[in-house]
């Protein structure tokens, strides 16, 4: 038994479970932030008004949409893990800084300090898997960091909401700057085989940058990243709208209906994360691109609750589908020695669809009610479906020894 546990973690299991739990530790310290520090200690211990805690928010993500293609670059340059541990500390010197710092202005300069620290670790950890992960089983590793995030977030933000209600600030500011501190510690194992790989291919394909970011595979799933972020954010605005006048039932009971469905959804995106590895990229992304599509129109034709918070689980397991299969495919289209700075453009391409998509989402709701929203989104993931289908008639044109594979 002992020999069969030992095989299962070598050569990628160890080092795919200490990605995954670093990437837990740094999204349960961003929850705190994002949802105990940022919508409470700001607005009631400084006595901010009431529009800080969104311009804090708005700081947080400009600066790490724009850090982002940087941070790319700076993980070819000094390696992943580098990288990702310069991110970290960052975030954890502001962290502190903040908490001794009692400005409610001097807070948004802090909130921008954290989104530049977060900006270096997507673009660092998908270098670290491209160089230490083989092509054949990253599908697998980013859907286990996918659900990690998730997790992890989930986690944080129960425990600050918690430790502010029931202890203090303090007790929320000192859950924060553990969980980046635990993660911090992790992050020079977690990624060290990364930064060996960059070692070694440093000095290869910095002359092929400039074409391989103009390479029509990457254009293709830049296309697709931009689509699939502006389709599955666009009803964020109006989520609260969505089930008051046309589900004509209250969030929170919305809420209790999804716990069910989605453990099973969960379950399922855990046991067949390996598609994408089995069956391509392309096909899955089709899948769960067409799946999310045809959740969100049918969101927009229904009233019933309970059918509603099944369709949404639905198109989030769709969205669980699609995003390791995107994120596989952009390691495969991006080369050693440039990969940090391709994946910190797409990094960019998706944070510019998450603002467009709610500002459009919010627009559309102003224009045409609460479930013009799901329409859009569902034409959006349509489209981005037809770009994956190009992508996948591009590779097998250009490359058929890799569409094989």
């Amino acid at each position: 038994m002992l020999e069969k546990v030992r095989a299962r973690l070598t050569p990628h299991g160890v080092h795919t479970a200490e990605l995954a739990l670093t990437m837990l530790l740094w999204q349960a310290s961003t929850g705190v932030f994002l949802i105990a520090i940022v919508q409470q200690y700001l607005p009631q211990q400084l006595d901010a008004n009431a529009a800080f805690p969104g311009y804090a928010l708005a700081l947080y993500a400009a600066a790490r949409f724009l850090m982002q293609t940087p941070a790319g670059w700076l993980a070819d340059r000094v390696g992943p893990r580098r990288t990702l541990a310069l991110g970290i500390s960052v975030a954890i010197v502001t962290v502190f800084l903040m908490f001794q710092v009692q400005n409610a202005t001097s807070f948004l300069v802090f909130s921008a300090l954290y989104g530049i620290g977060s900006a270096a670790v997507w673009p660092a950890v998908m270098a670290g898997v491209g160089a230490s992960v083989e092509r054949n089983v990253r599908a697998r590793v980013l859907n286990t960091i996918n659900i990690s995030q998730l997790v992890g977030l989930g986690l944080g933000t129960m425990v600050g909401v918690t430790l502010l209600d029931v202890i203090s600030y303090q007790a929320a500011f000192a859950a924060c700057l553990a969980f980046s501190g635990l993660a911090l510690a992790l992050a020079y194992r977690g990624l060290r085989t990364g930064d060996q790989a960059h070692e070694e291919t440093t000095s290869d394909g910095h002359g092929k940058i400039g074409r391989g970011i103009l390479s029509m595979r990457v254009l293709l799933l830049a296309g697709i990243a931009l689509l699939l972020s502006i389709g599955t954010t666009i009803q964020a605005p109006v989520v609260a709208d969505y089930s008051t006048e046309v589900l004509d039932t209250k969030i929170h009971i919305l809420g209790i209906m999804l716990v069910a469905p989605a453990a099973v959804a969960g379950f399922l995106a855990i046991r067949f994360g390996h598609i994408a590895d089995k069956f391509g990229r392309q096909l899955p992304l089709m899948l769960g691109l067409g799946l999310a599509a045809v959740c969100y129109y049918l969101l927009s034709q229904t009233s019933n609750p309970l059918l509603a918070a099944n369709l949404v689980v639905l198109a989030g397991l769709g969205y669980a589908i699609s995003i390791p299969a995107w994120g596989a495919a952009a390691l495969d289209a991006t080369e050693a020695g440039g990969r940090g700075l391709m994946l910190g453009v797409l990094g960019t391409v998706q944070g510019l669809g998450g603002v467009v998509g709610q500002a459009v989402g919010g627009l559309s709701n102003a224009a045409w009610g609460p479930v013009a929203p799901f329409k859009i989104g569902a034409m959006l993931l349509i489209a981005a479906l037809l770009l994956t289908a190009m992508h996948l008639y591009h590779q097998r044109r250009n490359d058929p020894t890799l569409a094989a594979a």
